[in-house]
């Protein structure tokens, strides 16, 4: 990210955000709904998800049988999932900590089936953070496991409007930098996996319709 100001700014957005109960609603999204029937094909147990927010993909990865380990770097969006897992008897299938993974992810090696996030890599990160990122995915997971993620790519209604703030990222009006991918840079990042599809698709949660990518890649 741009500095350590910068920063906790982002992270003090989002945690406004996420203030406001059920922001991105409560259905699962697309790329959920497409994760949960790819994890059951492979026979996924333990799912590791970054980014979780208020976990309208968490939930519903719990409710198909998985394992869930979801981490976030807003407390609020955590302490939120928290108080929901209580409330619905699920504490013995999920895990969940306040994270952030510019530090790195706290699992030991070969720990999990796969790996998912929605849209976190579109944050205010800097080319070497997201590769960081991808290669601590690629640490952590089992040979043979999935990383399935989603990132707004170059076709999307907002990217190379607002306020810039580095390479693909711009400042949104809400104050959130989003930063956007064409394919070939994906495909730079994903190096060391083996990519199983990328394939673009609409994104209708609130508050706008987003283009994105589905990215599915696997670990040798």
């Amino acid at each position: 990210m741009g500095g350590r100001e910068e920063s906790k700014e982002q992270q003090k957005k989002w945690d406004e955000t996420y203030g406001n109960m059920d922001f991105f609603g409560v259905e699962p999204s697309e790329l959920g709904q497409s994760a949960i029937r790819l994890f059951h094909e492979n026979a996924v147990e333990t799912v590791l998800e970054l980014g979780c927010g208020q976990g309208r993909d968490t939930w519903a990865f719990v409710k198909s049988g998985l394992k869930v380990i979801a981490l976030d770097y807003s407390a609020t969006g955590i302490c939120q999932m928290i108080d929901k897992a209580r409330t619905q008897g699920v504490e013995n299938r999920i895990e969940l900590k306040v994270q952030d993974l510019r530090q790195g992810i706290p699992l030991p090696d070969s720990s999990v089936d796969a790996v998912f996030s929605h849209m976190l890599l579109c944050m205010e990160l800097q080319v070497k953070e997201i590769q960081f990122i991808l290669d601590e995915c690629r640490r952590v997971l089992r040979p043979s496991g999935l990383n399935v993620f989603s990132v707004r790519n170059d076709h999307d209604p907002h990217y190379g409007k607002f306020v810039p703030k580095g390479e693909d990222m711009w400042q949104n009006p809400m104050g959130l930098v989003v930063h956007f991918f064409s394919e070939e840079k994906v495909r730079k990042l994903s190096k060391g996996y083996e990519v199983v599809r990328i394939r673009e698709f609409d994104d209708t949660s609130p508050p706008f319709v987003k283009k994105l990518y589905e990215v599915v890649l696997r670990k040798p």
